[in-house]
């Protein structure tokens, strides 16, 4: 029995002494990440892409300009700028959301992977972001540009995704003008996770439930309603609502006090300011309730603007402007479905477009009156608004 438990410590002895001597497993080389500065295009992705010119970085992630090397396409490319569980965590949640987007005014996702390092492909808008924009910019331009924002908010919440973090730097445009919403990472899925308590934000651009979920609820729709009217705000003053030297100053005054009226700043925004305002309410439920209802209180406000301005730049026999506000007032008509409405000013912009452009005008007209004519086509089509779109950035451009 004795020489039965001295074999018995003997191996218990060789186990210990073979656990604390073991090598520790090296993880494959492939996972493990090159040292790089932040503006330089990680190795690991040479395979894939090629011309890489570093962009900037935002939230969690670096961006980098780039060919893809399989078509020559440029797209943009989004790295995480560390590997932690924490980052991991919005690069899947970022994945997931952005995955099932697919719309004009929301930058697309091509491609995604997590090796050999993560890394997110998307579409690259050529014309910087409305953070580059000069500001304050005219009450039509801030009009449209939040019309266009409003359409891919209004399908991503469809979607039952919500974006949280809307702000100057998440918006980006085509060389056409046309506004793309970018940066999904801080988006929340809807129908998951309803008990989390952690939120990201941009201070100036937060919330006030955002800033105490206790007092105002949490954030939902609503609160990219209100961070719609944070940048409507801006877009037609040149500043924020709410500023301050840090974080603590910028969210007491979200949470308690009223933003200064937008007309006190530029007296040409008092026909959009009760908009604007009842998007920046403090409690949800004073808030239009969802995008439709903004949409339609703002092109409602816009076309007695547009309409106005119409006919005093035609008092003034300014061609160009008439041009520009005929074909304003098409796209917002168009959007809201009144074809009769469309096809009156496009047959007015026939009096005040330039040659380059009459051609164009004429042959809209007349496929609407073709479209009008068929019972099975009395709808005015996405694709129908796109050319309108076109029409007026041309118009825009100086043709």
């Amino acid at each position: 029995m004795l020489a039965g438990i001295v074999i018995l410590i003997v191996i218990i002895a060789v186990l210990v002494y073979w656990k604390r001597h073991q090598s520790k497993p090296v993880p494959p080389s492939d996972f493990t990440p090159h040292p790089t500065t932040p503006s330089t295009f990680p190795t690991e992705l040479a395979h894939l892409y090629h011309d890489p010119a570093y962009t900037g970085k935002g939230g969690f992630a670096r961006v980098f300009k780039a060919k893809r090397n399989s078509d020559n396409k440029i797209v943009a490319v989004k790295i995480p700028i560390s590997l932690d569980e924490g980052t991991g965590r919005s690069f899947l949640r970022e994945i997931i959301s952005w995955r099932r987007l697919k719309h004009e005014n929301i930058i697309e996702l091509y491609d995604a992977n997590i090796l050999p390092i993560p890394y997110l492909e998307m579409e690259y808008a050529d014309s910087g972001s409305l953070d580059q924009m000069n500001k304050p910019v005219s009450i039509e331009t801030a009009s449209e540009i939040i019309l266009e924002i409003a359409e891919g908010l209004a399908y991503s919440h469809a979607q039952g995704v919500i974006h949280r973090d809307l702000k100057p730097m998440n918006i980006l445009l085509t060389k056409d003008f046309t506004p793309k919403i970018s940066d999904w990472g801080l988006s929340k899925i809807i129908a998951e996770n309803k008990t989390s308590s952690v939120y990201g934000f941009s201070p100036f651009y937060a919330s006030p439930e955002q800033i105490s979920k206790k007092k105002f609820g949490k954030p939902d729709e609503r609160t990219d309603i209100y961070q719609l009217g944070v940048v409507f705000y801006e877009l037609i003053t040149g500043r924020p609502p709410f500023e301050g030297d840090d974080l603590v100053e910028v969210s007491t005054a979200i949470a308690t006090e009223e933003p200064k009226p937008p007309s006190s700043i530029n007296p040409e925004a008092k026909i959009v300011e009760p908009i604007i305002m009842k998007c920046l309410e403090k409690k949800k439920e004073d808030r239009y309730q969802n995008v439709g209802e903004l949409r339609n209180s703002l092109t409602s406000a816009l076309k007695t603007q547009l309409k106005e301005s119409l006919k005093n730049s035609i008092s003034k026999q300014n061609m160009k402007r008439s041009a520009f506000y005929c074909a304003e007032i098409c796209l917002i008509h168009a959007r809201l479905g009144e074809v009769e409405d469309v096809m009156t000013y496009l047959k007015d912009m026939q009096n005040y477009a330039s040659e380059g452009l009459k051609t164009e005008v004429a042959g809209l007209l007349e496929e609407l009156k073709r479209r009008k004519g068929m019972s099975s086509e009395k709808k005015i089509s996405e694709e129908f608004v796109g050319r309108l779109k076109n029409l007026l950035h041309q118009v825009r451009m100086g043709r």
